[in-house]
């Protein structure tokens, strides 16, 4: 057993250092997604105690991920499972163990197209959310949520929306060769002035030390302050600026998702086009190239967190069969 595993990883670190050639076969990012999954298989330590319902919310928000990208393969809409959800794809075969939500990706052009069809298309068992659908969403991308189903954040406990348990779906947008981090620096600005605006409270479960308190404090002031801030002149200037460039999926160039809070950003080829990858039994569309997108966003991505960060969104309230709120 242990001459294998010294096997896998000589094999892990060899296929490590081809993922870094830009031109590297299929068959070679296959074997390092491979390797880097048997060695994840020693991992999954992690406080189920304090989110007990994990699994279930975990089968509702994989249900709605199966009919969405059904939806996409149908339409020809081009898609890609993002950020923890590919983590996990990779790291663990599919969720990891106490990620609570789902995100898929989507070129502006088709996610705007998929919001057109989409309610009609799945039907009164979900709800697309977006700011448009439910006015106090406070968010620039879509949620697809389960009917008859709760997930409160303990931030948006206060705010009469939908709540269901959901997925995300992100738009990305391209980006200008010319003016790029002026462009992106301003986006991002009106990104956190929508959040600051929509969400009175801080995100995470409160803690008692005064900071903490302080910037509760300074958090609400803001919100109630921004109320004075016109909500048309602001989502008149979000939907200027974050769709001023095109994503051409096609050609060499870069594109980012302006829902981020981070500055990331992707060039074309790192995305597109998409290849299909394991994720809890089925299969789905990633990022083209797997493995250097997850370094980019992680770093060292096979590197698990410390116990006590292996948390998810924590609900304050949670059902898999009933609307525990009020819209």
């Amino acid at each position: 057993m242990k001459k294998a595993l010294r096997r896998l990883v000589r094999r892990l670190k060899r296929s490590s250092i081809q993922s870094r050639n830009r031109n590297q076969n299929q068959r070679t990012r296959t074997i390092a997604i491979t390797m880097l999954r048997v060695r994840a298989a020693k991992m999954t330590t992690y406080n189920v105690d304090a989110f007990p319902e994990i699994k279930d919310v975990q089968r509702v928000e994989l249900d709605i991920l199966i009919k969405v990208a059904r939806l996409c393969e149908e339409r020809g809409f081009t898609y890609f499972i993002e950020s923890g959800t590919a983590l996990g794809a990779v790291r663990h075969g599919g969720f990891i163990p106490w990620d609570d939500d789902i995100d898929i990706g989507m070129p502006r052009q088709d996610y705007e197209k998929f919001l057109d069809i989409a309610q009609e298309e799945l039907g009164d068992e979900y709800f697309v959310q977006t700011r448009k659908t439910d006015p106090n969403a406070p968010f620039s991308f879509a949620k697809v949520r389960k009917n008859g189903t709760t997930f409160i954040e303990w931030n948006k406990r206060n705010i009469k929306m939908h709540h269901g348990i959901y997925i995300d779906i992100f738009p990305y947008d391209g980006l200008p060769i010319e003016g790029l981090d002026e462009h992106i620096d301003k986006c991002l600005k009106l990104n956190k002035l929508q959040f600051k605006k929509y969400i009175p409270d801080r995100v995470g479960i409160p803690q008692k030390s005064l900071k903490w308190k302080l910037g509760a404090a300074a958090r609400r002031m803001q919100y109630y302050l921004l109320k004075l801030y016109p909500e048309s002149l602001l989502e008149g200037k979000i939907e200027k600026e974050y769709m001023r460039y095109d994503t051409n999926p096609n050609e060499h160039g870069f594109c980012t998702c302006f829902s981020f809070v981070d500055r990331i950003i992707f060039p074309n080829e790192l995305l597109f086009p998409p290849q299909k990858i394991n994720f809890e039994g089925e299969e789905f569309y990633a990022p083209a190239k797997l493995v250097e997108y997850l370094t980019l966003m992680y770093g060292d991505y096979n590197q698990l967190p410390p116990v006590e960060d292996r948390v998810g969104h924590r609900p304050v309230e949670v059902s898999v069969t009933e609307e525990l709120f009020t819209r």
